[in-house]
């Protein structure tokens, strides 16, 4: 199998993953891969369950130029490679972490798993206007310099990865922490206050609970 049917495969198997755990919707989204100087990517607005090698877009890293129906947010892709350790991007919805960014700026993980997996902050990034996130490409790279995740406000997440499969973890994780922050919202009036440990930076919306 050589490199793009084997990138195709995961990318679409990935895809119906994402679709399974809810942090996704079928034409939503997009994935890229890191092959040297160039990076491959999902093409705009496409079903990626059906992905072969032929509707994959190449193209190069240290490159402004536009490439025909790739993501609308190739030039963000790039910003983090060039930036990044990264060898995988997934750009998902996750409907928990979402939601958290229209209140907050930051989250700071509660969970033992959320803070080994992801680090003790991770950043929420704001375009100003609607749909004009090449604005904060620079912001969003430099928010996954030292955490493998970061939301981009009112919309959705990108993990990054040195595989496709580790970017689904931390994506995983990320909507995990974000769970818990609601979880335990959503019961304060039901429940006593909840036990923090000591390494755990309490946020300031909890410290009112």
């Amino acid at each position: 199998m050589n490199e793009l049917n084997k990138i195709a495969e995961e990318m679409a198997n990935y895809s119906d993953m994402l679709v399974e755990s809810g942090l996704l919707h079928l034409k939503g989204g997009n994935y890229s891969v890191r092959l040297g100087k160039d990076l491959i990517i999902t093409p705009t607005k496409c079903f990626k369950k059906d992905l072969v090698p032929e509707k994959l877009l190449c193209a190069k890293v240290d490159s402004d130029e536009e490439v025909k129906n790739a993501s609308s947010v190739l030039s963000m892709h790039r910003a983090i490679y060039r930036k990044t350790d990264a060898k995988a991007i997934i750009h998902a919805h996750p409907y928990y972490a979402s939601l958290l960014s229209f209140y907050i700026d930051e989250i700071r993980p509660l969970d033992e798993n959320g803070l080994l997996y992801l680090g003790r902050q991770i950043q929420v990034v704001a375009a100003q206007k609607f749909m004009q996130w090449y604005e904060v490409d620079e912001d969003m790279a430099n928010a996954m310099i030292d955490c493998p995740v970061a939301i981009l406000k009112w919309h959705g997440a990108f993990a990054k990865g040195d595989t496709l499969a580790q970017a689904f973890h931390n994506t995983q994780a990320l909507e995990s922490t974000a769970r818990f922050y609601w979880d335990i919202w959503r019961n304060k009036s039901t429940l006593p206050k909840p036990q923090l440990p000591d390494y755990i930076k309490t946020p300031n919306w909890l410290k009112d609970f």
